[in-house]
């Protein structure tokens, strides 16, 4: 098995069109060769020094990340920063890395469906309903219950050590839309779509003010919720590859800790 089949594979599932402008070369094969053997991958969601060192006591010839490996260039290197020595160890070892960021979260039964999915939302769709480079929501119901209540069981749902919660718990939540990643400034579209609240990874100030002008309920979750994504990528593949050995990384983490 050669790493352009796996490759290939993701890439017709989860096309590189379909990332926003920002990802522009950071989807993909970031380092590596389309020709190298494979007959171990790993699955995680950020390529972290632990992550790699993972990678490379498990004898792994392929990484796939969702955040990318690389995500700013490089203009100068020092080999004695935390970078620059994550850097040598990849090169040494002459690790493949894959990364499918934007790509995956808005193309269909990409990372947003998938959280979808697991929240159990019925009569779920994209805006727009063919996606494109900006379909990040993915819209649904749920039976009608209260904010506080939702944002409850979105908590255990998503195995969430804390959230946050914008507008009033005990506001009506029928009609919902969850994006996975940084996702507050899509509070006020959402609504205005009908929506009673958001589920998403990350909220700025001035969007949670909005959303409480706007009677918009957003629960915030972390931006780490997107691990969840593991699972359902390694089922896929093992399913397609079957003489490659597919593993989910231990050693992803939240960076954050709730007091």
């Amino acid at each position: 098995m050669k790493v352009k089949e796996i490759v290939d594979f993701l890439l017709d599932k989860y096309p590189l069109e379909l990332a926003s402008s920002f990802d522009y070369g950071k989807v993909g094969l970031q380092f590596g060769s389309m020709s190298k053997d494979v007959k171990k991958v790993m699955i995680c969601l950020d390529g972290t020094n632990d992550v790699i060192d993972e990678a490379i006591n498990n004898n792994v010839d392929l990484l796939i990340c969702h955040h990318p490996f690389l995500f700013n260039p490089i203009l100068n290197l020092d080999y004695n920063s935390p970078l620059g020595k994550k850097m040598l160890k990849v090169f040494k070892s002459e690790l493949n890395i894959f990364a499918m960021h934007t790509n995956f979260d808005t193309a269909l039964n990409g990372m947003n469906d998938h959280l979808a999915s697991i929240l159990g939302l019925k009569n779920v769709y994209s805006i727009p309903e063919v996606p494109t480079s900006e379909s990040y929501m993915r819209i649904g119901e749920i039976e009608k219950t209260t904010l506080a209540q939702f944002a409850y069981f979105v908590k255990e749902t998503f195995n969430e050590e804390g959230i946050r919660i914008v507008g009033d718990l005990d506001k009506p939540v029928k009609k919902v839309a969850v994006l996975g990643g940084s996702g507050g400034n899509f509070a006020v579209q959402a609504k205005k779509l009908g929506c009673d609240c958001i589920i998403t990874g990350e909220v700025k100030q001035n969007n949670a003010i909005d959303a409480l002008e706007y009677n918009m309920g957003i629960i915030e979750v972390s931006h780490s919720v997107e691990a969840l994504f593991k699972e359902y990528i390694k089922n896929m593949l093992s399913s397609q590859f079957a003489n490659v050995e597919f593993i989910l990384s231990k050693k992803d983490v939240n960076p954050f800790k709730c007091l």
